[in-house]
């Protein structure tokens, strides 16, 4: 007996995308069922305003995110950093819809923001680190500005990719992704170890 699929999954994938794309502001849930082909109200029944289906949105990327970092086996916290930052690096490049995401939420976020789906990654991720000889005698703050510019930095790379191949050609992205794939394991490294 096959299953159908669960239509609040679909609606999802499809806000994902659209999110990634346009940010909080540029989608709409007429634009979400249209890309579902179905009605603004099927979109509704199950998440009833585009806030809340953009909190779930959100929600979905932080557990995600949260899974890799839990699934990260190494044997001490800097080996697990270096090896959940190489592996995010590549995934990001890869398929930069998420980091997209992520940059779209950290821009389209005001402080009156009732809910920060994405602030218990950043703190594991920061717990994580100051457990590193790097970052064991800093502050929480230092280490959370630390982690902030190595995500910003494998994003910005990510999310420019398809910019950068289309003005320099896709021969020259090549070297300038392979040269920046050896500058990531630099700066992961450096980041992790003293």
């Amino acid at each position: 007996m096959s299953t159908k699929p669960d239509p609040a999954e679909r609606y999802l994938d499809l806000a994902t995308t659209r999110f990634s794309e346009l940010g909080f502001h540029g989608v709409s849930l007429a634009l979400v069922a249209k890309d579902a082909g179905v009605t603004k109200q099927a979109v509704l029944h199950y998440f009833r305003s585009k806030e809340r289906l953009y909190a779930e949105v959100l929600n979905r990327l932080a557990v995600r995110l949260l899974a890799e970092i839990d699934a990260t086996a190494a044997p001490t916290p800097a080996q697990r950093l270096i090896a959940y930052f190489s592996a995010y690096a590549t995934g990001a490049v890869a398929n930069p819809e998420d980091a997209r995401l992520v940059v779209r939420a950290l821009l389209d976020s005001d402080a009156q923001a009732r809910s920060w789906p994405l602030k218990p990654y950043l703190d594991t991720l920061t717990d994580l680190a100051l457990q590193t000889p790097r970052w064991q005698s800093a502050s929480r703050e230092e280490a959370l500005a630390g982690l902030y510019q190595l995500i910003g930095a494998i994003q910005y790379f990510a999310i420019s990719a398809p910019t950068l191949s289309g003005m320099y050609g896709k021969t020259s992205f090549d070297e300038v992704q392979g040269a920046l794939t050896d500058d990531f394991r630099k700066l992961i490294q450096g980041f992790a170890i003293p």
